[in-house]
């Protein structure tokens, strides 16, 4: 299973998102594509899942696209070329025009790691309280 997701300028919103699929789901992506724009924040969220990676004992494998500021049409042409069906897209990073270009992609699952309450967006997933996430999943 390929997950692809968006990295943010604040690391935790990008690894508690893979973190929470992980533990939620029970399932470990065989590879990550991650989508990014600032380079120190790929750095940090790649760095971050690496160490989680050797700490279960796994190899991270993760391709990195660098995303360009462009108008939906140039984003949707990117990632209607990158995205596959079955792949598990999460939007949790993602910004709107990301979003937008994904209109029209189908067969694949988008996932968002909720957060009802935004004064523990800085935390990791296991130091926030539980009852303020949730792991929301839609199949398209």
């Amino acid at each position: 299973m390929r997950y692809i997701f968006f990295v943010t300028r604040e690391p935790w919103a990008s690894f508690n998102s893979v973190y929470a699929y992980i533990r939620i789901k029970d399932r470990m992506p065989d590879e990550y594509v991650a989508l990014y724009s600032d380079e120190e924040s790929m750095k940090n969220v790649g760095n971050m899942l690496e160490i989680m990676y050797n700490a279960l004992g796994k190899k991270l494998k993760m391709e990195k696209v660098r995303i360009p500021d462009a108008s939906v049409e140039d984003l949707a042409k990117i990632l209607g070329n990158l995205i596959a069906e079955g792949d598990i897209v999460d939007i949790t990073g993602a910004r709107k025009l990301m979003i937008l270009s994904l209109l029209g992609i189908r067969g694949i699952t988008v996932v968002y790691l909720y957060l009802q309450d935004m004064q523990f967006s800085a935390l990791p997933f296991m130091a926030r309280p539980l009852s303020v996430q949730r792991l929301v999943e839609v199949v398209i």
